[in-house]
């Protein structure tokens, strides 16, 4: 049930989040696009027309190779509607392309609970879609439009020297990190992964101004947390504590990883790749899967974890979180809450939880919608606030997607955007940022600023993480506090994670659909003992367990344990 918790969107980002994925992620499954879509690549890599060409080199040209105009219909979340000045950008992505790419952009934003079925109908109406967003957590997720062939194999456009500003962007191991199998077992790109880090790094946003003002200052602990809420509402009757989104990570999951002892062993995961079961290595390397959905609550699990967790109360963060609801920190409708970004930027709520990844964003928004406000970020990720290397885990998987569909006609031509896209940091910046000049400004080559005359309110503002986030081009607005830009940098940085026991597993339900599709069905129960809306989380819990089973829960325990011991035997624990 739990699981890593990341960017759920400005994300949720990401960020990063739907029950489905038990926290923004759904099951690890995948299909290859077999046959036509394969055929499909290999004669787009065969024939790429100009627009393929190194177009970072294309404006030394003296002769105009462009192909004839197209307009591609990109299809991706938004937490706006729509995104300002946005045709500025695209004029001038025009004006400095129309002799290469010679492509025009249509970008379709939608909600980012809506994206996966809004896609799903727009490709079964055999409607345009040239690239879509996708992912681990939208519904259907990424693995379930590749088991229906829905999604291109984009194996041959990457470490292609065809494709320079791919290769240059994306490493053969960063890719080999966010692929996902086929029925064989195969592992192929499906999408091109967008991420900053490899965590998102689990963060509560909440008011400084008011911390300072109730004289707390910086929370930095649980402790710290609890003392502003009960501040909150001793002194300012009407705003929540602590808003959340009701269908995404539960708030019990968050309080267990404020309460997580660091340790040096690291053989479990927990909701193993948005499966909903847990696994941990047992003595002899092979793995054992938890009996429960909370796999705290089965004895042979928790016995296998590192000390102290092994003597852990299994139903420690229901019970916290149960008081936490009781004391009234959080909405008594959280359940309902869809938009928590909203409550904490309208000032109904004071404090929000995303990920550190979108500091800078968040900081932005809150300062610029409350006239003397001050963001405060609790990181509750255990090490990374601390610096502790190789405490926090990673899979190094991307939790953001662009695939492009199989009955796309312009598969070359969207490949040939993403490789201008990537080709150079101006390429790249004027998508992420905007216009130099008017809508932002360089600091460096690592940081950014805004120009005086900038209103934040209607300045450029494209949600990154579905076009453009890669560990290769980050930039920081200049406010950062060092000790934030620390923690950023630690999160880009593969040798401060240790590597997940599941990194690179990719489970295949292909056995298994109909049991899994109905669990997902039962396990949105939990959302009532994870957010403490109700008493009693061992007889709910025995309740739920009991309709998981009768869906067809133990089975799909079962095949993940077998599909993981398989996995096993070439990718075996290392003691991480």
């Amino acid at each position: 049930m739990r699981k890593k918790l990341h960017k759920n969107a400005a994300l949720l980002v990401a960020a990063t989040l739907s029950l489905s994925a038990l926290a923004g992620c759904s099951g690890n499954n995948s299909e290859d696009n077999a046959n036509k879509a394969a055929n499909t690549t290999n004669k787009a890599a065969e024939t790429n027309t100009a627009a393929t060409n190194d177009t970072s080199n294309a404006a030394e040209t003296t002769e105009s190779t462009a192909p004839e105009e197209v307009t591609l219909e990109f299809y991706m979340p938004s937490p706006t509607a729509n995104v300002n000045d946005l045709e500025a950008v695209l004029d001038k992505f025009y004006e400095e392309t129309k002799d290469t790419l010679n492509t025009k952009i249509h970008f379709n934003f939608t909600t980012f609970d809506d994206i996966g079925q809004k896609v799903s109908l727009k490709l079964a109406a055999g409607e345009q879609v040239d690239s879509v967003f996708t992912a681990q957590w939208t519904n259907p997720n990424i693995s379930a439009m590749i088991s229906k062939d829905q999604l291109v194999n984009l194996d041959s456009y990457f470490n292609n020297d065809k494709y320079p500003g791919l290769k240059k962007a994306f490493t053969p191991e960063y890719l080999k990190n966010n692929s996902f199998a086929d029925k064989t077992g195969s592992s192929h790109v499906y999408g091109i992964p967008f991420t900053h880090a490899f965590s998102g790094g689990a963060t509560i946003y909440y008011r400084k101004d008011m911390a300072e003002k109730y004289g707390i200052g910086e929370i930095k602990s649980l402790a710290d947390l609890e003392k502003f809420y009960d501040a909150v509402l001793a002194n300012d009757k009407g705003i929540v504590p602590f808003t959340f989104n009701g269908s995404t990570d539960y708030v019990s999951d968050l309080l267990l990883t404020m309460t997580q002892p660091l340790t040096s062993k690291h053989n479990y995961m927990v909701n193993m790749g948005g499966t909903s079961v847990s696994v941990a290595i047992k003595p002899d390397g092979t793995a054992y899967a938890a009996k429960t959905i909370d796999g705290y609550s089965d004895p042979e699990f928790l016995k296998l974890l590192p000390e102290p967790m092994n003597t852990m109360d299994p139903l420690k963060g229901f019970k916290m979180v149960r008081e936490w609801y009781k004391k009234g920190y959080l909405e008594k409708d959280i359940l309902a809450q869809k938009d928590p970004d909203g409550q904490f930027m309208s000032g109904k709520a004071a404090s929000v939880f995303r990920t550190l990844d979108i500091y800078s964003s968040e900081s932005q928004q809150l300062e610029t919608s409350i006239p003397g406000a001050k963001i405060g970020a609790y990181v509750i990720t255990p090490g990374l606030m601390d610096g502790t290397a190789k405490a926090v885990g990673s899979d190094f998987k991307a939790w953001n997607f662009a695939a492009i569909p199989a009955n796309s006609k312009n598969v070359d031509r969207t490949i040939a955007f993403f490789d201008w896209l990537f080709a150079n940091q101006e390429n790249h910046d004027l998508f992420e940022f905007g216009i130099a000049g008017k809508h932002w400004q360089a600091e460096g080559t690592t940081k950014y600023s805004y120009p005086a005359t900038v209103d934040a309110a209607t300045n450029y503002n494209f949600p990154g993480f579905t076009l453009t986030w890669n560990p290769t081009m980050v930039r920081y607005d200049s406010k950062t506090p060092d000790n934030i830009v620390t923690m950023l940098n630690n999160m880009g940085d593969t040798n401060f994670f240790y590597k997940m026991p599941n990194a690179g597993f990719s489970f295949v339900p292909d056995s298994v659909k109909t049991e899994v599709a109905k669990v997902s069905e039962v396990r949105t129960q939990l959302y009532t003992i994870g957010h403490g809306v109700v008493d009693d989380a061992a007889g709910n819990l025995t309740k739920i367990q009991k309709a998981l089973d009768k869906a067809g829960y133990q089975k799909v325990v079962a095949e993940v344990e077998k599909q993981f011991n398989e996995f096993l035997k070439t990718n075996p624990y290392e003691g991480q």
